[in-house]
């Protein structure tokens, strides 16, 4: 019951465990080997696809063209889809959802205009943290509440929310946005983006450092552990901003829309795909198949792994969305690429007539046709009659025109220009500090003390661990494998060593490996994993290492590997560095952590044991107890904790550089996610505490499978406890 429950949920989660092995071979065509009869039997791939180079080794950026996305049908979509936004609402910091404390809104400073109203507004989005704007709605005229909200995010001009240029083609106009919006009928937020205007508690370069590796500083990456960014701090904001129009007494909250341009269309977009309450929105010169967003408020960790704004803002289907793009800037081939990938995805939900693109030959802007394309967009779909009425063309819409001027001094716009910000304000280091002991309170309240909770706990923590790792049990199909070298050492035991590569055919990796195997072989194969790479794990084929000659003697089959740079498969070219680098690549561990499943597939598949099992060496023992709850089956695992401080950020940043992952639970996620198989932990030190682990087996009733040592175990010892593993 346990496993099988186990299964459902991280499959449900997006895990992607690889089902179990079929009959066939993997890896090539022809017949698969006998069991037992050893890597040589499996038929190779073709050399000619060989990859040249392993393709993980190339750096993701920005501004690398990504395709455009394809989906066969509407329920491959759906299912992409919702790991989509468990994965930005993952990178973003914000799964699990943070507690929704009281908004504490303070309305005031009411100017009134020729048919609208305009105040001041700040709510605390977190205790002591304000979003500040400004809220206009209709004054009089044929206009009848509730009305739609409208929510306007801004882009990085320099007057934030305050920028007014209507006359400028390649300008924005905010104020008069949301004066427009005001005389059609809606009650509009136009908010600040952090550290723009009002929003002085924390800067706009929040973590940021341009000498750090990644464009960050020290504690900007340890923030990252947590998932604490400046993007997930604004998404956030954007959420709590939709939570405030919603409360409105004058608002319907079945008819809330958001739109704004460049960072704001970023902002715009993210806020759609996560939050179902926005019915409409228009994103504005920037979903872009190429450039992804340049301000470290557009990018957070793990976002835009294996995706790109293209996929995230198809989230939006099948609700109305209206593209708007520029001749000159990024979003120039919209009409060619972008939107033809979007309207594909509508299509699938046979909502192709809500998704509209509309081009204009200026710069970067969010300038007077291009509100004008949105007033228009919104009159029909924020209509009652919308939803009674088949949508028309484009061409039979009423274009809606912008009217008159908005001339007010941008001063009397801001919230604390003639009133004292509140005196509780918090500071950064107060705001992180909090948000740290949030997520802290969130685990602990979380950890499970029933079966029944322990299953709740996976459904709400697994999908933060499967974005904080992005691994999984690749299929035995997508294997392929190159023999580079075999030979046997000259002795009684006539043990034979093989060196291949391995590979997965989507990805285009290379995978060293290399198989000692015994010339009478048993029923079990053990994988080694250690963070020099294969030759450190087994030795030389005249001198193995002590614990292949251990499994050896019991005629084990031994294979290792040289996960991603490691051993023979370090490139010194590799720079784990670059700005934004985490947003859209997988950290040198995180990739270490997939090798070792896909190195557990090629050995299911080569040598066929009736048994498999894993031991991490050193610090690789840490990398094994990260793969397990990916792993297709419950192997025993002899883990080295190589005495890692648990509790230590700075251990974190030093020994296992993988984002999110303090805010995914870490090791008690680990331990609480994977079936409870046989488990010895050893080298625990005085830093590494089992107690996790202990409380995980405790609780399924299998606490004999787990066995704890404080100090380091032998050679012999473990092979020993593999040995008897099956027997557990």
């Amino acid at each position: 019951m346990i496993n099988h429950s186990r299964r459902n949920v991280l499959l449900g989660a997006g895990m992607g465990l690889a089902a179990t092995f079929a009959a066939k071979g993997g890896g090539g065509a022809g017949k698969s080997s006998p069991a037992g009869s050893g890597a040589a039997a499996l038929p190779p791939s073709d050399p000619r696809d060989l990859p040249a180079r392993d393709r993980r080794l190339e750096i993701r950026t920005l501004d690398t063209p990504r395709k455009p996305p394809v989906f066969k049908s509407r329920e491959l979509w759906e299912a992409r889809a919702a790991r989509l936004r468990e994965q930005v609402l993952a990178a973003a910091g914000l799964l699990p959802m943070p507690e929704r404390t009281p908004l504490k809104a303070q309305i005031f400073d009411r100017l009134e205009g020729d048919g609208f109203t305009v105040e001041k507004v700040f709510f605390e989005s977190y205790p002591r943290f304000f979003c500040t704007g400004n809220l206009y709605r209709p004054r009089g005229g044929n206009h009848k509440p509730p009305f739609p909200g409208i929510l306007n995010p801004h882009g990085h001009w320099s007057y934030g929310r305050l920028v007014q240029s209507p006359g400028d083609p390649s300008g924005s106009a905010i104020p008069l946005r949301c004066v427009n919006f005001a005389l059609q009928g809606y009650v509009s937020f136009a908010y600040d983006m952090v550290g723009y205007n009002d929003s002085f508690q924390v800067p706009h370069t929040w973590g940021a450092d341009p000498k750090g590796a990644w464009g960050l500083s020290r504690e900007g990456e340890r923030l990252r552990l947590w998932g604490i960014t400046l993007l997930g701090l604004q998404l956030w904001n954007s959420i709590r901003a939709l939570d405030f129009l919603a409360s409105l007494p004058d608002v319907d909250r079945e008819r809330l829309a958001v739109t704004g341009a460049s960072g704001g269309g970023t902002q715009t977009f993210l806020l759609t795909a996560v939050d179902d309450r926005v019915r409409v929105s228009a994103p504005v010169n920037m979903i872009s198949h190429f450039m992804q967003g340049g301000c470290i408020c557009e990018n957070a960790p793990n976002l835009r792994i294996d995706t790109d704004n293209m996929e995230i803002g198809a989230l939006a289907a099948p609700r109305p969305l209206l593209m708007v793009s520029a001749m000159g800037d990024w979003t120039r081939d919209t009409e060619r690429i972008e939107y033809p990938a979007i309207a594909s995805i509508y299509e699938l939900f046979g909502a192709r007539s809500k998704v509209a693109h509309r081009q204009f030959p200026f710069l970067h802007n969010y300038n007077q046709p291009s509100r004008e394309a949105v007033y228009t967009f919104f009159n029909f779909w924020l209509s009652e009659e919308s939803s009674r009425s088949e949508p028309p063309k484009p061409e039979q819409i009423k274009k809606v025109e912008e009217q008159g001027e908005f001339d007010v001094d941008p001063g009397r716009l801001l919230v604390f220009s003639r009133r004292q910000p509140p005196a509780d304000a918090c500071s950064a280091a107060e705001l992180a500090d909090y948000l740290v002991s949030s997520a802290r309170r969130q685990l602990e309240e979380a950890r499970p003390k029933t079966v029944s909770d322990l299953e709740t706990y996976r459904k709400r923590l697994g999908p933060v661990f499967r974005t904080a790792l992005m691994a999984e049990s690749p299929s035995r199909e997508d294997l392929r494998w190159w023999p580079l070298e075999s030979a046997s050492h000259a002795g009684p035991s006539q043990a034979r060593r093989e060196r291949v590569i391995v590979s997965r055919a989507l990805v285009g990796d290379r995978l060293p490996v290399e198989f000692h195997q015994s010339a009478k072989p048993a029923g079990m194969a053990v994988l080694i994993v250690h963070p020099e790479g294969a030759k450190a794990a087994l030795g030389s084929r005249e001198s193995p290492s002590p614990l292949t000659r251990e499994l050896s003697k019991r005629h084990c089959q031994v294979l290792s590997a040289d996960l991603f740079q490691t051993g023979e498969a370090r490139d010194p070219l590799r720079k784990m560095e670059g700005k934004f680098f985490p947003a859209y690549n997988r950290t040198d561990d995180m990739q270490r952590v997939q090798d070792i499943l896909t190195a557990l597939v090629y050995l299911e598949a080569a040598a066929q044991p009736a048994r498999i099992g894993i031991v991490g060496q050193d610090v690789a023992g840490l990398w094994c107890l990260l793969a397990r709850p990916f792993f297709s089956k419950p192997y025993p695992v002899a883990a080295d904790a190589a005495g890692f401080d648990i509790a230590s950020d700075d251990a974190y940043l030093e020994k296992l550089r993988i984002p999110l992952l303090r805010r995914a639970g870490d090791f008690q996620t680990a331990a609480l996610l994977a079936e409870p198989s046989p488990l010895l932990l050893y080298n625990l030190g005085d830093k590494f505490s089992a107690e996790a682990f202990s409380n995980a087996y405790s609780l399924q009733n299998v606490s004999g499978r787990l066995r704890v040592e404080g100090g380091v175990v032998s050679a012999v010892e473990i092979a020993t406890w593999l040995a008897q593993s099956g027997l557990r």
